[in-house]
């Protein structure tokens, strides 16, 4: 495992659901059908996968990592990564508490989640943006072997830790549904 190409797949993954997210907020807004089990599955994404094993990455590890380096301009960069971060896990808590007040029967709450998702998503794509554009291409120039080689080992006990084989499993199928409903969706018949 790279720590870079690590961070990127786990953002590629993390897209997906934002995706997946940013349709959910148009569907509601439609009063479409609702997936209540899809939506709990992409909560506990949130909350298990992004929040816990992939921010904890970047926190305990790549962003210390870097700090090291003595660029300047990297402390002001990774403190606002890391303020986006706590933002995004304030959002990850709104969304699931909005969509259990939603299951209780508070048909009103759905415009409040709608937004709460449409924030999650800006700050998360915009974050991605910044770490795989600035952030990683700066850590493949600095960052030698042994370092390399140490991120790597703690990623892979970060990920055993709070996800474990099991839920990744679990987390690839719920990735691999979202994107055969997303090819489904955008074929198009035209005669």
């Amino acid at each position: 495992m790279h720590p870079t190409i690590d961070i990127k797949g786990e953002h590629a993954a993390i897209t997906r659901i934002l995706d997946a997210m940013k349709k959910m907020v148009r569907d509601m807004r439609k009063g479409k059908f609702m997936d209540s089990y899809r939506i709990v599955q992409i909560i506990d994404f949130l909350h298990t996968f992004t929040a816990h094993c992939h921010y904890e990455k970047e926190e305990k590890m790549l962003f210390p990592a870097l700090m090291e380096s003595n660029l300047s301009w990297t402390l002001d960069t990774i403190n606002h990564l890391v303020n986006e971060h706590k933002r995004a896990r304030v959002y990850i808590q709104e969304i699931d508490d909005k969509f259990d007040e939603y299951l209780s029967g508070n048909a009103q709450i759905v415009e409040s989640l709608c937004e709460s998702i449409t924030q999650y998503v800006e700050i998360e794509e915009y974050h991605i943006r910044i770490v795989d554009n600035v952030l990683l291409p700066l850590c493949d120039r600095i960052f030698d072997k042994k370092t390399l080689q140490a991120l790597s080992a703690e990623f892979k006990n970060i990920q055993d830790q709070t996800v474990g084989s099991l839920k990744y499993l679990e987390y690839y199928k719920l990735l691999t549904m979202l994107n055969v409903i997303k090819d489904i969706e955008s074929e198009r018949v035209y005669y």
